[in-house]
């Protein structure tokens, strides 16, 4: 089983706005589409589902988490894509689980849209992007979201690691320690720390060794970290014990999942060659690419 635990699917002029297509347009200005070979257009980053399941089979996945947008400052959040994702599962339960991508400057309303989400529309879990809203991870304004999860027993998936956005502070709003102070007020939350933290991929580990509800991904690190940093890291989650608890995730549309794939499969050679001990072996590696977010879903019924 390969599980990617990071796939966006936007639709363009509903999370996806035109102010947010000229920002990323502008972004990856001179850089080329993994799709096309050509220069990203915005309709690269809209995929429809269908297209999606197509590029899953091409590419060697079997199954996919999906999550929309919630950047309200550039004008990329609408709520209603809750029904866009859990149509995308329903038509692909085999293929889809989904996320609701929340405002996390909502409060009570935004809470009572994620148990909606959860229990009208089979959604598993939320995903918030703080830091794309101009807050940090510990902000207390977005309390009633955190609350409601747990109250649900979903998980959260946290944006943590890096900020493009404008007005986004990587240091004051992306560090993945300020996850610390929400668990200590919500003790047992699942939340799954996304990007481990770029940068700061140890502090992550060590969160997760102290924190057993936690896990994290590894969405968009074949494109940014160089393979040894992957494999330090994987190293020394194996040596605290929390490599059970760390997911692929590829970032989808932003990367592919053919050449992301094939720098995972490749770490343990790299360790090898390092030689760091424990060594990562590719049983190891089969069990980051799928297995461990099966498990750590598996009280949804995923």
């Amino acid at each position: 089983m390969v599980f990617d635990a990071h796939v966006h699917l936007h639709a363009y002029g509903r999370d996806f706005s035109p102010r947010l297509a000229d920002f990323y347009l502008q972004l990856y200005s001179g850089a080329t589409s993994w799709m096309s070979g050509e220069p990203w257009a915005a309709e690269e980053w809209c995929v429809p589902p269908e297209k999606l399941v197509a590029q899953m089979d091409a590419g060697g996945v079997d199954r996919a988490m999906l999550m929309a947008l919630a950047a309200v400052p550039l004008g990329a959040y609408d709520p209603g894509m809750a029904e866009y994702i859990a149509e995308a599962c329903r038509a692909h339960p085999d293929r889809f689980v989904g996320l609701y991508s929340g405002d996390p400057l909502g409060q009570d309303r935004e809470a009572e849209r994620l148990r909606h989400a959860v229990q009208e529309l089979g959604l598993c879990g939320l995903k918030l992007l703080p830091s794309y809203n101009g807050v940090a991870i510990n902000d207390r304004r977005i309390w009633p979201l955190y609350a409601a999860a747990a109250d649900l027993g979903v998980p959260v998936l946290v944006h943590t690691g890096w900020s493009v956005f404008p007005g986004g502070r990587t240091l004051a709003h992306d560090h993945p320690l300020q996850l610390e102070d929400v668990l200590v007020d919500f003790p047992g939350l699942r939340a799954i720390i996304a990007h481990c933290g770029f940068a700061w991929s140890e502090h992550v580990l060590m969160l997760l060794s102290a924190h057993p509800s936690i896990a994290a991904d590894f969405a968009y690190w074949g494109p940014t970290q160089p393979p040894w940093r992957a494999a330090q890291t994987l190293s020394m989650a194996k040596h605290l014990g929390v490599l059970g608890r760390l997911f692929w995730g590829t970032d989808y549309p932003f990367t592919g999942f053919e050449s992301d794939l094939s720098y995972w499969r490749a770490i343990p050679e790299t360790t090898a060659r390092l030689g760091l001990e424990p060594a990562i072996t590719a049983s190891d590696v089969d069990a980051l690419l799928g297995a461990n977010i099966v498990r750590f879903l598996a009280p949804m019924r995923t």
